[in-house]
Parts: C-alpha cells; structure tokens; sequence
C-alpha cells in the first residue's frame, strides 16, 4: 500500500500549498484491514483537506482513496460537484472515477492535483 501522498492546491488563496499525508503519521482514515486510505475534503476543520474559504464546498465534499494499487475520486454527494479537467470542458464526478499523479479536479471553487510522490 502507498503510504504518502501529496495534494497541491492550484487556485485560490492557498495557490501553491502543497499538502502532505501519510499512513505512518495516522492522515487519512485507513479502512479494510490496511488495504483502503480515504482522504476526506471539505470545509469542516477535521477534513484532512480543510478548504474553510472556498463558500462552494461542502463540509464532507469528497475523498480521495487509494485503493486496488491506485487512486480513486469520489463526490459525496455535493451540492456544487466534483469535477475534473477533460479538454476545454470540466467533467462532473459521478460516483468514484479513478485518478491519476497530475490530473487537474476541482472541489468548490478549488482547483488541486495528487503530486507524483517519489519513495
């Protein structure tokens, strides 16, 4: 299993942020005996992603999980979607689709990527 895993913002007040989980420090919530790590974002202070000054996200809006050797994306249900970057035109989570190193989505307002993390 992955044990880190590193979230840069790409928008916003916090443009730039990079911000770093691991397993070993206990981010994250690991589920299935070891072999789920779910990342929750939201605006609620114990979001492991807290994203408190973009109005457009919800307090529990979506996870990132690494699960089956890769990354996932999942929409909880948001009001304001998940989206992520397809061409000219965002494309709205639907349920959880797999995510890659270097791809664009957006939570809210707030546009991030998972950074290649080397180990």
């Amino acid at each position: 299993m992955k044990g880190t895993l590193e979230v840069m913002i790409m928008s916003g007040v916090e443009d730039g942020l990079p911000l770093n989980y691991s397993i070993e420090n206990g981010d994250g919530e690991l589920t299935h005996e070891g072999q789920r790590w779910v990342i929750r974002i939201g605006r609620r202070e114990d979001s492991d992603v807290c994203l408190r000054n973009d109005t457009f996200v919800s307090r529990v809006h979506a996870y990132i999980i690494w699960e089956r050797e890769r990354w996932w994306l999942e929409d909880n249900n948001s009001t304001n979607g998940t989206y992520v970057a397809n061409g000219d035109l965002d494309a709205r989570v639907q349920g959880t689709i797999p995510i890659n190193p270097g791809d664009l989505f957006r939570i809210g307002h707030t546009w991030m990527r998972i950074q290649p993390v080397t180990e």
